[in-house]
């Protein structure tokens, strides 16, 4: 295969393995066709970027393609995850006030309204829905891959269904939430020590890879340099992927 068509065809399969990444992002509706647009610009930038500067060869051109593709599915998996701790944070927020203005004599759909009113505009138009789905269950049903928004709607119908057990199920709930803020808050500590640590070995590992390519050339080593490049990134990854999945000892 000469070198035309061998890049003609994998740049076809970056680009179409990008579309698909950003059609998956959109249709969880976890961002926009705006943000995303944004974000495959800069993508772009990057590979032009990267085959500029790297040697013209097979490899090289696999780096260029799929090292930016890599690093911002990442990026966006991280902000996706940070957004949904934040709003787990905002709900065990708004489960207070909720209890409080209960314990003032208002009722579960009430307190819940006027708690929503009083939140946050990305916040409050979450727990709109939210609502909308308790309010009228027999009409919405809502679609949602988020398992925690899915448990949190079935709470919140219990709940609105058995108004004399109410508050019970609130303080319940709310425990839950707790507990499981405290476990992620310490089980975070011990992360961000280990990914600290794993972002100094990024750092002198790319200071070594640089020294590598300098001093004895790219294209003479181009298969180790490779291997190493492959195998250090498969550690990162799981560094920051894989460690979630561990029962850390906090």
């Amino acid at each position: 295969m000469s070198h035309a068509l061998f890049t003609f065809v994998v740049s076809i399969f970056g680009f179409a393995f990008a579309i698909r990444i950003s059609d998956h992002f959109i249709e969880r509706n976890l961002f926009d066709r705006s943000a995303m647009t944004k974000i495959g610009t800069a993508y772009l930038a990057c590979v032009i970027a990267l085959s500029s500067f790297l040697p013209h060869s097979r490899t090289s051109l696999w780096l260029a393609l799929f090292t930016p593709l890599l690093i911002f599915a990442f990026s966006l998996s991280s902000s996706v995850s940070r957004r949904s701790l934040n709003f787990k944070r905002d709900v065990l927020s708004a489960l207070s006030v909720v209890i409080l203005k209960m314990k003032s004599g208002r009722s579960f759909r009430q307190s819940l309204l006027e708690t929503t009113s009083e939140c946050s505009p990305h916040l409050r138009a979450k727990l709109t829905e939210i609502i909308n789905v308790v309010a009228f269950s027999q009409q919405n049903k809502l679609v949602s891959r988020d398992v925690f928004v899915r448990e949190l709607v079935d709470e919140f119908m219990l709940i609105d269904q058995q108004p004399h057990a109410s508050m019970r199920r609130l303080n319940v709930l709310r425990d839950k939430l707790r507990i499981e803020e405290d476990f992620r808050r310490r089980s975070g500590q011990v992360l961000s020590r280990l990914r600290a640590q794993s972002l100094v070995m990024c750092g002198l590992y790319l200071a070594v890879f640089m020294f590598m390519i300098w001093k004895f050339g790219w294209q003479r080593n181009v298969q180790a340099l490779t291997i190493s490049m492959l195998l250090f990134s498969i550690g990162v990854m799981w560094m920051w992927i894989g460690g979630r999945r561990l029962k850390w000892k906090v």
